[in-house]
């Protein structure tokens, strides 16, 4: 389906505060429950990926405005936006909006794409150190669960530090110094043909926005009458607060070995198998290659493919030169040694 669909399904969204309103018109939240702010990401002149016809800053807003929708429903809870339509926000903005709310938690709503249209899956990105770490994992555990139920293939929870050895990403940091909890959500891939369905199927965006709100609802334990759903009883998972900072993984896996297992000459097919490993961070890709690495398949996922053993074609009718490589989560990668299969 192509944005100019999709676009006249997303309807008018929900009206809620601005930033330039807020303080006049602030809802007292009750004492001890939880205030949220839905961040969609991008807006105005900051369009966001550009793939397909659609631009992320107009499917963030229907993901955003889906999931608003949903936790709304919940007792117990005051949600928000930073904005509602084609909006252009500072990330500090941002950031400055969800403090002025008094909010817990700021959810920041992307899609993500990469240079060779190769990356799929989605990821969530957390502040790197202290309870802020702590809060952001147990909340990415709780959404990237609800994302694996959709289909999607889930590339984990990660931090990523600047050069100057502080937040990369301005979001987090910004709220972080405002004493926000925050999460970057990406939730899939727009340009890879893994994630076409979850990007731009028939009802995507909606429930990519409900699974937010669901794992919002896990996360703070809510009950919701009106969807007959009660999470009271969710157990967070158990996660330390770091000694110092949580930084990113810069290494590939320590190793990648293979060994030709069998060839079935009629199908043209090898059965290699592939031990690996990386202490830092999960495999989460392979690829391989069957002329000695001139040219590479394209990713497959490792969790998901194998069970340390991975089928490529080759050459029925004489030898091939195999070689596999396995990927972090970080995107960093070891190739095997050189195989000839037979």
């Amino acid at each position: 389906m192509k944005c100019s669909d999709l676009m006249k399904k997303a309807g008018a969204g929900f009206m809620v505060l601005c930033l330039c309103s807020l303080l006049s018109s602030m809802t007292v939240k009750a004492a001890g429950n939880p205030v949220v702010v839905i961040d969609p990401g991008h807006g105005g002149t900051n369009m966001g990926a550009q793939y397909n016809g659609c631009n992320e800053k107009d499917l963030t807003l229907q993901i955003a405005n889906a999931m608003y929708q949903e936790l709304s429903q919940y007792e117990g809870i005051t949600v928000y936006m930073t904005r509602t339509a084609d909006t252009e926000l500072s990330l500090k903005e941002r950031a400055d909006y969800a403090k002025m709310a008094g909010a817990d938690f700021l959810y920041s709503i992307h899609l993500n794409a990469s240079n060779d249209h190769r990356l799929f899956g989605a990821e969530v990105w957390v502040p790197s150190v202290g309870n802020f770490y702590t809060r952001g994992y147990q909340f990415g555990t709780a959404v990237l669960e609800e994302f694996r139920g959709l289909g999607i293939f889930t590339k984990g929870i990660k931090t990523k530090l600047g050069t100057t050895g502080d937040e990369y990403y301005g979001i987090l940091k910004n709220s972080r110094a405002n004493g926000v909890n925050a999460v970057i959500i990406e939730h899939c891939y727009m340009d890879q043909g893994h994630d076409a369905t979850y990007a731009y199927g028939a009802g995507a965006l909606t429930a990519l926005g409900k699974a937010d709100a669901t794992a919002v609802a896990k996360y703070y334990g809510l009950k919701s009458t009106a969807l007959g759903k009660d999470y009271s009883g969710y157990q967070k998972v158990s996660v330390a607060v770091p000694n110092g900072v949580k930084a990113q993984d810069d290494t590939p896996p320590e190793y990648c070995n293979i060994s030709f297992v069998s060839k079935d000459a009629g199908t043209g097919k090898a059965q290699i198998a592939v031990t690996t490993k990386d202490s830092q961070s999960p495999i989460i890709y392979y690829d391989y290659s069957a002329n000695g690495g001139q040219n590479f398949s394209s990713l497959g996922s490792w969790l998901a493919d194998t069970q340390g053993q991975i089928t490529i074609p080759v050459n029925a009718y004489g030898s091939s030169q195999v070689v596999v490589r396995t990927y972090n989560s970080y995107y960093g990668f070891t190739q095997s040694n050189m195989i000839t299969v037979p």
